[in-house]
């Protein structure tokens, strides 16, 4: 008799046992969930001003919308109007599109982007279209290597690329440069 009880408890602890083994083996195993590149927040038909170290306005952006992502710290734009602020003249860059990196330091514009400068006592006005446009906020230098069409007081030209140094007033063109200037009479 006590052989028949001890056979049945060693047999249905081999069944728990086995009974476990199996539940644990059919268990899925949870993958932890990378974060996706999704929305945290967003704003529509804003102004924002960016204040540089000194607590001065370095520039003003306007959107009908914006997307901001937390997975990089990037934010989507649509329809951006950004007025830059600066002792050299301030420049004003629209565009369909564009996308803020690296903490507002570097932004990116596309589509129809179009950069104008203000006449200065030292600058005349100049405007730039072309179909993207890289900015760096603290250096304030725009370059693509895009065409883009320069136009200024009597002048006009066509580039493929060009850098644009703002606080230095220099405009670079970078290859296959046309133009045509009309001396005033």
């Amino acid at each position: 008799m006590k052989r028949a009880i001890s056979l049945i408890i060693i047999s249905a602890l081999a069944l728990l046992s086995w009974w476990f083994q199996d539940i644990w083996k059919e268990a899925p195993i949870i993958q932890p969930k990378k974060d996706e590149h999704f929305p945290d927040y967003f704003m529509e038909n804003f102004t924002l001003t960016n204040m540089d170290a000194n607590g001065h306005p370095s520039y003003i952006l306007r959107a009908v919308k914006m997307l901001h992502y937390t997975d990089d710290n990037s934010s989507e734009l649509e329809q951006p109007r950004f007025q830059f602020l600066s002792k050299k003249g301030d420049w004003t860059i629209t565009a369909e599109q564009a996308l803020i990196l690296e903490n507002k330091k570097q932004i990116q514009l596309k589509t129809n982007v179009q950069l104008s400068r203000n006449a200065s006592a030292q600058q005349t006005p100049l405007i730039i279209d072309t179909e993207y446009l890289s900015i760096n906020t603290e250096t304030e230098i725009a370059e693509t290597n895009y065409p883009a069409q320069v136009s200024s007081k009597g002048l006009s030209m066509t580039s493929k690329g060009l850098v644009y140094d703002n606080r230095r007033g220099i405009l670079k063109l970078l290859s296959e440069v046309k133009g045509v200037y009309e001396a005033t009479r």
